[in-house]
């Protein structure tokens, strides 16, 4: 594979701010992506721990939840696939509007909040990523917002240091931050295939209508070309 060619125009035509931001998102991936693998093997078994993994199951068990940030995600598997092991789905916990709802002293839960799906990541054996997709809304239920308003979510979603996780929720946040333009990408390719369909509630339900929009990645080749950019700038 090689790097993405709308990545690939998306930095050529940014400002030298915008790359210096994109390099330290790449760069802090790469460091986070390195730790979390010599401390725990991979990404994945930071997740999995050594369970053996069962189609459907959540790991880790109960999720990875940021009750401060609104963010959540979980690994599993259960498609088949050359490259596949598993993925990760993502959400951000809104309202009904696309807004939060922050969290009350001493309450455990939010109030009128859903954990919304803003996409999936998938990740081979050796825990790299190798695909962003979208899905459809009987997937994973929660509130469905058009294109903008759930990368208004994406821009929101990050992760502190959870206990045990520091590293993987470290990469997975500046993971997003730099492939927020090919994320921006398949929300708009997943709203005008349904825009296609002549009543979106039934359509949000249709269980013949799973994965939406998808691309596969190539991280490192991505990200070559990211510092290709930088150094061109330079020079």
């Amino acid at each position: 594979m090689t790097a993405s060619s709308l990545l690939r125009r998306h930095w050529r035509a940014a400002s030298n701010a915008q790359i210096d931001l994109a390099i330290g998102s790449a760069r802090a991936s790469v460091a986070a992506f390195s730790a979390a693998t010599a401390e725990h093997g991979s990404l994945i078994q930071n997740w999995i721990a050594g369970r053996k993994v069962l189609e459907f199951e959540h790991y880790p068990p109960d999720d990875l939840v940021d009750l401060r940030k609104g963010s959540q995600f979980y690994y599993h598997s259960h498609r088949d696939g050359d490259q596949e092991h598993g993925h990760l789905h993502l959400f951000w916990h809104a309202t009904a509007t696309g807004r939060r709802r922050y969290l009350k002293p001493g309450k455990p839960r939010w109030n009128q909040t859903e954990p919304t799906h803003l996409f999936a990541i998938s990740l081979d054996a050796r825990g790299l990523p190798v695909g962003l997709f979208t899905v459809n809304q009987w997937v994973t239920d929660g509130h469905w917002f058009d294109a903008a308003t759930t990368l208004a979510c994406v821009d929101r979603f990050a992760l502190g240091n959870m206990a045990g996780y520091e590293h993987s929720c470290s990469w997975l946040t500046s993971f997003v931050r730099l492939y927020r333009p090919l994320i921006s990408e398949l929300l708009m390719l997943r709203d005008k295939r349904m825009a296609r369909r002549s009543n979106l509630s039934k359509a949000l339900q249709d269980q013949t209508l799973e994965v939406l929009s998808l691309t596969p990645i190539d991280w490192a080749a991505d990200i070559d070309a990211l510092e290709a950019e930088s150094v061109r700038r330079a020079n």
